[in-house]
């Protein structure tokens, strides 16, 4: 489970840049999972807010300032 506070890549060192990618693509990969929301949203974005039992998915709303459950962890 993986958090970024930012999805901009800045132009740096090729190592620098690469650490920040797989950063930004291991976020995207666990839907930016963790028991407390990203610092950095935008509208639409989700996450898979770990602080309930179960967890829920979560989506930004299209005002940005709110998050929206979309899915809960439970059985379907």
């Amino acid at each position: 489970m993986v958090q970024t506070n930012s999805y901009v890549i800045e132009n740096d060192a090729g190592l620098a840049v690469r650490t920040r990618l797989n950063e930004v693509l291991a976020a995207i990969q666990s839907a930016n999972a963790g028991a407390t929301p990203p610092t950095a949203t935008q509208p639409g974005m989700i996450w898979f807010d770990t602080s309930t039992s179960p967890p829920v998915l979560r989506i930004r709303n299209a005002g940005d300032d709110g998050w929206d459950a979309l899915l809960d962890g439970g059985e379907y």
